[in-house]
């Protein structure tokens, strides 16, 4: 799925990201994280798209549509230690 109307995406992870093809995200530092609710996620911002953890994505509601998480499964680009140094798609 390719979303050309991207204008901006957050990195909200709290480490660097690479995505295939495309620019390193930078490091954002996440306040605080707890499991069983979502804290500090953004309200919806027409053209801002949010890349946040597995974790997280598990908690988003279900009508936000800005939200992705980074596909870590068989097409991640992984180094010979098996740590994923890329991905090659998001999720939703």
């Amino acid at each position: 799925m390719i979303h050309p109307e991207f204008k901006k995406f957050v990195n909200l992870i709290g480490h660097d990201i690479t995505i295939s093809g495309h620019a390193t995200l930078p490091r954002i530092p996440i306040a605080e994280t707890h499991f069983e609710k979502i804290v500090n996620l953004p309200d919806s911002e027409d053209g801002v798209y949010y890349i946040v953890s597995r974790i997280v994505m598990d908690f988003v509601p279900f009508d936000r549509e800005d939200v992705f998480s980074v596909d870590t499964g068989p097409t991640a680009i992984r180094d010979q230690s098996g740590q994923v140094v890329a991905v090659t798609q998001l999720s939703l």
